[in-house]
């Protein structure tokens, strides 16, 4: 798989382990991932992002023509990761949590718009995917860890 030279060449992140394969176990079945990278989230818990990942990634936002453009931020999975403006824990899922950050959309439009990475915590923590919320509020079905006091805008 061809990865994009903008996520090779990121800061923060460990690429020590790039290409080497780790076993994720997801509903009672292990997976082999690639690794691109790993870093720190902002509870210090280690992540990978891997070649499947980014697969997966790409094929969903592909599929929703609204979300296309979020491949164009790809590179900021490690910020929202290590410095999220939001942080929360699906209730339906309680492996999956939600990072988020406002984020300005590139020229020519330069608006802000909040950035969601989804971090599976399972055997290992895993980023699992990325998306743009709808209507700048975290997703109803995620129960708040915690958030900045001027993001009190992206609660529902």
């Amino acid at each position: 798989m061809i990865v994009e030279p903008k996520l090779l060449r990121l800061k923060d992140v460990d690429y020590s382990h790039r290409s080497e394969m780790i076993d994720i176990i997801s509903d009672g079945v292990m997976r082999q991932q690639t690794i691109i990278f790993s870093g720190a989230d902002y509870f210090g818990e280690k992540y990978y992002f891997t070649e499947e990942g980014l697969r997966y990634i790409q094929d969903s936002r592909e599929r929703r023509w609204w979300q296309e453009l979020v491949l164009d931020y790809l590179n900021k999975i490690p910020i929202i990761l290590k410095t999220p403006a939001i942080m929360g824990r699906s209730v339906v899922d309680h492996n999956s949590y939600v990072y988020g950050k406002m984020i300005s959309h590139k020229p020519p439009r330069r608006t802000q718009h909040l950035l969601l990475v989804v971090l599976k915590k399972l055997n290992v923590n895993v980023v699992w995917n990325i998306y743009w919320a709808e209507e700048n509020h975290i997703p109803h079905d995620t129960e708040v860890v915690f958030h900045e006091k001027s993001a009190r805008k992206l609660l529902r």
